[in-house]
């Protein structure tokens, strides 16, 4: 398994030429891949809510891109870059390779119905070095920027992460105006032999742990953070047009700390979960946050748009391994017979006589179906040695833990 790192390290150099020719390079990348894909029609099918839990399904004819990847066009593409570029060529292939992500991740977003049949533009100022425009000693990066002519040079022994990456591969870099993104890898032994579930909830992780069993992890902070920001600059929007330069900077000041307390409170959570719960691979299930805000009414739409699991799980990837799964039934399937459950006052029960709490049967199934089982009784019986014919017992949380935002690991409360 290999572990990434990345850093922020600030500079001084005058890399404004660089950056301005780098951002012009790239969107003529961008520009020559645009005007040589092709669109081909193809019939999918379609639906939209009609209320109640009900859909009603249509099929349509989308156009559907395809981009050019031959090793022909390639060659002529960068060819045709080439010129007139006065830098190092290898930056060259660095924009050729971040044309197409950028393009691929325009093409996933517009099948999904996010981004409209239009042509990617870049905005940012930034340069992507390759690996083979740097030299790397100890601590010492040396890019070039001219061959012959033009270096810069990086050492990052005296910044703070210098201990944790010491030996570790460095890997490609990403120039900014005033600072430089450095990665970080190191390949390790993974075992592999625990796995847990985790539920995403609005205010909590639920997680199952086969040793452990149900821990729950408190996200409530989290969420006060960001309602409480929200409540700020919902205020200065609506007083805006009074002092509209004035009240601008102040909506841009809270936005910057809501996002750099809740980036905070994300980086201190992943961590301490990496600690609580290490050799362990995370299965969590695979929410599309788009499709729940379809039948959820505008309070409960605002909260759902609070929820960072999509961040949280990011963050994680990079120090444990991650495995979704599909989330359909997670929450009402019963695991002893594999009927649907009804649910009252946040317990689940069945017809069979199975009865549990809702967030915990859903980090349960979560934990199941990342174990490769169907949710139901009869394969469920070779996975719980303790529980007798595979039942579940009613139970509450051994342990509910929040992210301590001032030390390093999850701290204990009553449950």
């Amino acid at each position: 398994m290999k572990i990434v790192l990345t850093y922020r390290v600030k500079h001084n150099w005058d890399v404004e030429n660089l950056l301005m020719a780098y951002r012009r390079l790239l969107q003529q990348a961008i520009d020559e891949i645009w005007d040589n894909t092709v669109w081909k029609e193809k019939r999918v099918k379609h639906w939209y809510s009609v209320g109640k839990g009900k859909y009603k399904y249509y099929e349509t004819t989308r156009l559907i891109p395809y981009f050019p990847k031959s090793s022909e066009f390639k060659r002529e593409l960068r060819n045709k870059l080439l010129q007139n570029w006065s830098f190092a060529k290898h930056y060259v292939d660095s924009a050729i390779k971040t044309a197409y992500s950028i393009l691929e991740s325009w093409r996933q977003n517009y099948l999904k119905g996010r981004r409209k049949r239009k042509k990617p533009v870049v905005k940012r100022k930034f340069v992507r070095v390759k690996t083979t425009l740097m030299k790397v000693e100890g601590s010492k990066i040396r890019i070039t920027i001219k061959p012959r002519e033009e270096y810069l040079e990086l050492d990052f022994s005296g910044e703070w992460f210098y201990e944790r990456v010491k030996g570790w591969k460095v890997g490609e870099l990403v120039i900014r105006d005033k600072d430089v993104y450095l990665a970080f890898s190191e390949e390790v032994e993974f075992s592999g032999k625990i796995k847990i579930g985790i539920d995403s909830n609005l205010l909590s992780l639920d997680v199952y742990h086969p040793e452990k069993g149900w821990v729950k992890v408190d996200l409530s902070e989290l969420h006060r953070i960001s309602e409480t920001y929200d409540r700020v600059i919902d205020r200065l929007k609506s007083i805006q047009r009074k002092a509209p330069k004035r009240i601008g900077m102040l909506l841009k000041k809270y936005w910057v700390r809501r996002r750099n307390r809740i980036e905070d409170f994300l980086n201190k959570l992943s961590v301490q979960l990496s600690r609580e719960f290490p050799d362990t691979i995370f299965v969590f299930e695979d929410l599309n946050k788009f499709k729940m805000l379809e039948n959820g009414s505008k309070r409960f739409n605002r909260k759902l748009s609070r929820a960072t699991w999509g961040k949280i799980v990011r963050k994680l990837s990079y120090r444990v391994p991650i495995e979704f799964v599909n989330p359909a039934g997670t929450s009402s399937t019963c695991p002893k017979c594999g009927n649907k459950l009804e649910s009252r006052n946040g317990l689940v029960v069945c017809k069979c006589g199975f009865k549990s709490d809702r967030q915990f049967l859903g980090a349960f199934n979560v934990f199941v179906r990342g174990l490769g089982v169907a949710l139901s009784g009869g394969e469920a019986r070779d996975l719980l040695p303790n529980e007798p014919g595979g039942e579940l017992r009613l139970m509450s949380p051994k342990s509910v833990v929040s992210v301590d935002l001032n030390g390093r690991t999850l701290t204990p409360t009553p449950p």
